[in-house]
C-alpha cells in the first residue's frame, strides 16, 4: 500500500513540477490534413474492448467496417443491450452508448466539422456532463478537454502517442523506441507497453510493464510483466492469451466482422464466463 501511496503522490506532483510548457491558445487552430481522420479513428476506434483491456488486440484484426449503419452489442444471457453505435454514411462514428450491462452507463456524441471531429460531448451517469473541444495542424491533434487537461495527439505506425498538459505544464508524454511507446513524467519513466509490430497486425503481442516506487528514493522502476498475444485457432476464430492461458475469444462472421466476444472466466478469481453477439444494420 506504501508503494501505490508513493506512486499517487509522484503522478498529484506533475503539474507543480513540469518545465516544458504551451501556450493553448497558438494550438487551438483547425486545419485538418487526411491523417486528421486516420487520428479521428485511432481515437475513437473499438472503445468497448477497452473495458476489457484488450483493443489492441481488436485493432490487429483485419475487420471490414464498410457501409455499417449501426453497431448492437448485446449479452448473450439475458439479451441485454451493452453497447450500441451509430455511424454516418461515410463511416464516420456519430455517437455510442454504454449501459450498465458492462460499466457506468455513459453517452457520447460527435460533432464534424470538415469531415474531422471538432466536438465531443460525454454525458456519464453520477458525474457532470462535458465537452472536449478538438483541434487540427499538420500530423497533430490537440484536444481541449472539460476537466482542464490539453492532449498534443499524433501517430507513428499506428501507435497513437500523447502529450498531456494542465495549465499549459507538461504532465506526461509519450515517445515510441523500438515498438515500445512509453509513458514519461517529472523525468522518469511511468509506463511501458511493448509491441511485437507498430503496425498492429495478427500475430501480435503486448507485454507491458508496470511501476514500481522504490520507498526511499521515490524512484520508479518498470517491472516486466508476461507477453499478452492474439492468435488464430480455426477459421475466423482467435483467442486472447494471458500467461499463455485463454481469456478472451473472438469469433468473426464471413464477412470479416465481429460475431462474438467472449470471456472465458477465470476460475481463480471466481468470474463466471460472459459472451457478447454483436448485430449490424448497414447503408445500402
Amino acid at each position: 500500500m506504501k508503494k501505490i501511496a508513493l506512486f499517487v503522490t509522484f503522478l498529484i506532483g506533475f503539474v507543480a513540477f513540469g518545465q516544458n510548457t504551451i501556450v493553448e491558445k497558438d494550438l487551438m487552430v483547425f486545419q485538418p490534413t487526411e491523417s486528421s481522420k486516420k487520428l479521428n479513428k485511432a481515437y475513437s476506434e473499438h472503445m468497448f474492448f477497452g473495458l476489457f483491456n484488450v483493443k489492441p488486440f481488436i485493432k490487429a484484426l483485419d475487420l471490414d467496417e464498410s457501409k455499417i449503419k449501426t453497431i448492437t452489442i448485446t449479452n448473450a444471457s439475458n439479451k441485454k443491450v451493452a453497447y450500441k453505435a451509430n455511424y454516418d454514411a461515410t463511416g464516420n462514428l456519430l455517437d455510442f452508448e454504454l449501459t450498465d450491462e458492462v460499466a457506468t452507463p455513459t453517452k457520447v456524441s460527435y460533432t464534424y466539422k470538415d469531415g474531422v471531429i471538432s466536438a465531443e460531448a460525454i454525458a456519464r451517469k453520477g458525474s457532470e456532463a462535458k465537452t472536449n473541444q478538438f483541434f487540427y495542424d499538420q500530423e497533430n491533434m490537440y484536444v481541449k478537454n472539460g476537466n482542464k487537461l490539453f492532449d498534443i495527439i499524433w501517430l507513428e505506425g499506428d501507435v497513437m502517442l500523447k502529450k498531456t498538459y494542465m495549465e499549459q505544464k507538461i504532465g506526461f508524454e509519450d515517445r515510441l523506441m523500438h515498438d515500445c511507446r512509453i509513458t514519461k513524467s517529472l523525468g522518469q519513466d511511468i509506463n511501458k507497453i511493448c509491441y511485437s509490430n507498430s503496425t498492429f497486425k495478427v500475430p501480435f503481442k503486448i507485454k507491458e510493464y508496470t511501476p514500481d516506487v522504490a520507498p526511499k528514493t521515490e524512484r520508479i522502476n518498470l517491472k516486466e510483466g508476461p507477453w499478452s498475444e492474439i492468435k488464430l485457432i480455426s477459421q475466423n476464430k482467435y483467442q486472447i492469451l494471458r500467461n499463455n492461458l485463454p481469456q478472451f475469444e473472438v469469433i468473426l462472421d464471413q464477412n470479416q466482422r465481429l460475431k462474438e466476444f467472449k470471456f472465458l472466466g477465470n476460475k481463480a478469481d471466481k468470474q463466471q464466463p460472459l459472451q457478447f453477439n454483436f448485430t449490424y444494420t448497414f447503408y445500402k
